[in-house]
């Protein structure tokens, strides 16, 4: 976890000051340059400015010291040495308080006493405090590192209390200091002094380490792509999509190109039939010389793929057939030129999709093969689009909702016939 773990206390000399912190590093030289501490005072030095303690975990160095070498840093770590003892205080709430600047970083803090024969109030101030500018993280590992800081702090009290009882059963200075009125408190006394353990500051080393460590292990984000965050959800979106596996082949079968069919048809007769394709309107084949097949795998490329027989848009039925049909037909007469007879006619407007396909196919500059990929990509596009209004239609049902849905994805009056039918027919 890139963040840093300050041990701070307020001195009677110098006010709130950091004395010690701990933070992750990959630099060598962080791990052999002294700390640069101006100030002189026992309660202000921690390990000593030559002083640094290490822990590696791989690549990552674990690094303690009593300042941090980045000039920035320690004036941000300064500076939430004071806010944490001075203002942002709650001692009636449970865990640590987080506060944030938007110019140097975000703060958790855990204020919290320790007794002190010689201090003013017979009482010190300490807080521990992790910096990172990462607000997001912070807010969802303040819980974790909380518990950790306050067992950390209640340690650090328990050793105090020992010493302060010994000291005071030795002489009690709130009797001597009522007895004498004096209040000569002197230098604020270290750490190691108040604990009366010599190696606090390796203990609180390999506390800050665990910190840093839980910190990147209990909260990690991962980076899901457009494929696994929808599987993650709702997996059933995902059927019928680009993300489908082979959702964007287009197979390579001995059909006809839609230039073909078009030549074949009359540019009239197949915009009748490319609009009936797209929009619903059952197409019946007769041929008598001409392989039916072809033409069908032709119009089917248009449409998304499905799985159910019972509702196929195109039938085949055999030239001296007599059977009638209420829908498109594409007839083969003599000298195997084909009519289209159709009962219904073409709208002022045509869907979009449509338009935008004949417009591709009248670009000469597209190939049949690149001319297939791009109506693919455009079949998938609208594919969506149906998609995602039926599921609106089926979460929300709001009509004012859905108007302006379609407006957002660009559904205009023209491309409702062809949205219902594709929601009925291809969205699961």
């Amino acid at each position: 976890m890139n963040a840093i773990v300050g041990f701070c206390h307020f001195c009677e000399a110098h006010g709130p000051r950091p004395v010690f912190c701990t933070y992750t590093t990959e630099d060598e030289q962080h791990t052999t340059e002294p700390s640069k501490n101006a100030v002189q005072c026992n309660g202000c030095t921690s390990i000593g400015s030559e002083m640094v303690l290490i822990s590696r975990d791989g690549d990552t160095i674990f690094c303690s010291r009593e300042s941090v070498p980045n000039p920035e840093v320690t004036s941000f770590l300064r500076q939430a040495a004071l806010r944490s003892i001075t203002c942002e205080v709650n001692w009636s709430k449970e865990g640590g308080v987080v506060y944030f600047s938007d110019t140097q970083g975000d703060v958790l803090s855990s204020t919290f006493q320790l007794k002190d024969t010689r201090s003013r109030g017979l009482k010190r101030l300490f807080s521990i405090v992790v910096l990172m500018k990462d607000k997001m993280l912070l807010l969802n590992i303040t819980p974790v590192l909380s518990e950790h800081m306050q067992k950390i702090a209640k340690e650090l009290q328990n050793l105090a209390n020992e010493v302060y009882e010994q000291e005071q059963s030795i002489c009690s200075q709130r009797a001597l200091r009522l007895k004498t009125g004096r209040h000569d408190f002197g230098q604020s006394r270290s750490l190691v002094q108040l604990t009366g353990d010599a190696d606090i500051f390796k203990k609180l080393h390999s506390h800050f380490t665990h910190i840093l460590r839980i910190g990147s292990v209990t909260y990690s984000e991962t980076l899901y792509t457009s494929h696994g965050l929808l599987n993650k959800i709702t997996p059933q979106l995902t059927s019928n999509t680009i993300f489908q596996e082979n959702a964007c082949v287009v197979p390579n079968n001995n059909c006809l190109t839609l230039r073909e069919l078009e030549s074949l048809l009359t540019k009239e007769a197949f915009k009748k039939v490319l609009y009936c394709i797209l929009t619903g309107v059952h197409i019946v084949i007769k041929c008598v010389n001409f392989e039916p097949t072809r033409i069908i795998d032709c119009l089917l490329k248009i449409i998304p793929s499905t799985s159910v027989d019972i509702n196929r848009p195109i039938v085949s039925v055999g030239g001296n057939n007599t059977e009638t049909y209420d829908n498109c037909c594409i007839e083969e007469v003599e000298n195997n030129d084909f009519v289209c007879k159709w009962s219904g006619s073409l709208p002022d407007k045509c869907p979009t999709l449509m338009r935008r396909i004949e417009i591709a196919m009248d670009n000469q500059k597209l190939t049949n093969a690149v001319l297939d990929q791009h109506i693919k990509s455009l079949q998938l596009e609208w594919l969506g689009i149906a998609n995602t209004i039926k599921m609106a239609k089926t979460n929300s049902g709001k009509s004012d909702a859905i108007k302006k849905l379609k407006v957002v994805l660009g559904v205009m009056q023209q491309d409702e016939v062809l949205v219902n039918y594709w929601s009925c027919m291809f969205c699961s």
